[in-house]
């Protein structure tokens, strides 16, 4: 049971942040379903590939609340649907960000904590990394190599820390496994 709530509740998430990032690709341009797939994906960094039947079910939703609608471009074939963000769109985007912007503040705090690694990143390093990788970012929507390859730096100095703060306590936990043997041990002795 808890298992297919966690399930809905990720399900519900992934859509949301798919949703979002449709309107930012649209925000830009026009696009039709392959073309915002993609763009998707590239702001992503190819972490996120949503199936085809996903984003068609987004831009569905999305067009029944006003937020895209479908418009036919020069040179296309009629089967080819183009959509464009509308101003109830732009207006939804606009709180979608700023919230996304406090959901990112939110998780930098649980992650630092609970991570171990706030004294370890400065606070430059953990603005880059939180910042520069999140793909609702109004950046262009095709990062250069440069800002992926910091991305990835920053992915893998936040990595390499979290395994050194493991690592300490994982020693940490092997000598107090060590001590109660010993304990036990000694008493066994006795």
């Amino acid at each position: 049971m808890v298992e297919i709530i966690a399930e809905k509740f990720e399900k519900a998430m992934k859509k949301g942040f798919i949703s979002t990032l449709a309107l930012m690709v649209l925000e830009k341009e026009p696009m039709h379903g392959r073309q915002i797939k993609n763009a998707i994906e590239e702001r992503t960094f190819g972490g996120w590939e949503p199936t085809d039947s996903t984003i068609y079910t987004i831009l569905k939703d999305l067009r029944e609340k006003n937020l895209i609608r479908s418009i036919q471009t020069p040179g296309t074939d009629e089967k080819t649907i183009t959509y464009e963000i509308t101003e109830d769109g732009k207006n939804t985007l606009e709180i979608m960000i700023k919230k996304e912007q406090e959901i990112r503040e939110s998780m930098r705090s649980i992650i630092t904590f609970t991570f171990g690694i706030k004294d370890e990143l400065s606070s430059d390093e953990l603005n880059k990394l939180f910042d520069h990788s999140s793909p609702f970012s109004r950046k262009p929507h095709k990062p250069d190599e440069i800002e992926t390859l910091q991305v990835l730096e920053f992915q893998r100095t936040f990595i390499q820390k979290r395994i050194e703060v493991l690592n300490q306590k994982l020693q940490k936990i092997e000598v107090k496994i060590s001590e109660l043997k010993d304990e036990n041990r000694n008493e066994d002795v006795s």
